[in-house]
C-alpha cells in the first residue's frame, strides 16, 4: 500500500518510505489523498493549508508545494497530479490507499452481514480495522483536516461497533470481553460500545462486571458531564438487574 493516512502520513514506493517532511506539503497531500481521483478545489487547498488564513500569495504557494510533491512522487507508480487553474487532481490506485481499502471493506462487511454471512463478515471487519496505525492524520496541521480526521475516526467506531454486534450474534461474547474492554477504554463516553460490553459480560455469566460497566460510566458521565446514561442504556441495566436471560439481551445496533 503506497499511501496511508490511518495514522501519521507514509507515502511508500516497494516498501521504501518516501519521506515529505515539510507541513503545508502533508496537508497538501492529505487533502488531494482525502478526495483522491477527484477534483479538488484550489480554494478548499488552500482552505485546509492556512486554516482560512491564507497568506497574500497563497495560490503561487500552493503552485510551490504542488510542484515539489509532483517531483517527489515521481517514484512512486501508478500515480499522476494533474492541474488546471481552478483544482489539481490526484491520480492513485484506489487500493493503494489505506482509507479507501478500510470503507472497501467495511462496505464489503456489511453486503456480508446482510446476506447472513457473519464470519466473513466479521474477517473483512477486522482486515479493514488493522489497516488503523493509531490516530488517523496525526501529525498533519490544520483545524480542517484535525475535522476530517475525526469523521474518520467516527467510521472507524462504527466499524467496531458492526464487528462486536456481530460477534455478539456469533456467540463468542466470551472472547471478546479483553478487546472490548481496551476499544472502551479508548473511546470513554461511548455509550454503544459500553452497552455491548455489558451484553458479553452478561452472557459469559458475569452479571456484577457488567453492572460495574454501568456505574462507570454513569460516574463518569455525571462529574465530566453533567448528564446520565441514556435511555438505551439505561433499560439495558435494568435489564441485567431483572437478569433477562442473556440469550435475548441484545446491545443498541444489534439486531438479530
Amino acid at each position: 500500500m503506497n499511501f496511508a493516512i490511518l495514522g501519521s502520513l507514509e507515502v511508500r514506493e516497494s516498501g521504501n518510505r518516501i519521506p515529505i517532511t515539510a507541513p503545508k506539503q502533508r496537508a497538501v497531500l492529505v487533502t488531494l489523498l482525502l478526495d483522491v481521483n477527484n477534483e479538488v478545489p484550489v480554494e478548499r487547498l488552500i482552505r485546509y493549508v492556512w486554516d482560512g488564513q491564507p497568506p497574500a500569495a497563497a495560490q503561487t504557494t500552493l503552485q510551490s508545494y504542488i510542484y515539489r510533491l509532483r517531483q517527489l512522487l515521481k517514484p512512486v507508480s501508478g500515480v499522476g497530479l494533474e492541474t488546471s487553474s481552478a483544482s489539481y487532481l490526484l491520480h492513485v490506485d484506489p487500493a493503494q490507499t489505506d482509507v479507501w481499502s478500510f470503507k472497501q471493506g467495511v462496505a464489503e462487511a456489511a453486503g456480508l452481514n446482510a446476506n447472513g454471512e457473519l464470519r466473513e463478515s466479521v474477517r473483512s471487519l477486522r482486515a479493514a480495522l488493522a489497516l488503523w496505525r493509531g490516530t488517523a492524520l496525526v501529525g498533519v496541521p490544520g483545524k480542517s483536516i484535525q475535522q476530517e480526521a475525526r469523521l474518520l475516526e467516527d467510521e472507524r467506531i462504527a466499524a467496531y461497533e458492526d464487528l462486536f454486534s456481530t460477534e455478539i450474534l456469533l456467540g463468542n461474547h466470551r472472547t471478546i470481553v479483553p478487546e472490548l474492554r481496551k476499544v472502551v477504554s479508548r473511546y470513554q463516553y461511548h455509550e454503544t460500545l459500553r452497552a455491548q460490553l455489558m451484553v458479553a459480560l452478561y452472557r459469559a455469566g458475569r452479571q456484577a462486571e457488567a453492572l460495574q460497566v454501568y456505574a462507570v460510566i454513569r460516574r463518569k458521565l455525571r462529574e465530566d458531564l453533567g448528564i446520565d446514561p441514556g435511555p438505551e442504556l439505561q433499560e439495558l441495566h435494568k435489564s441485567i438487574l431483572e437478569q433477562v436471560p442473556g440469550t435475548i439481551l441484545l446491545p443498541p445496533s444489534v439486531s438479530v
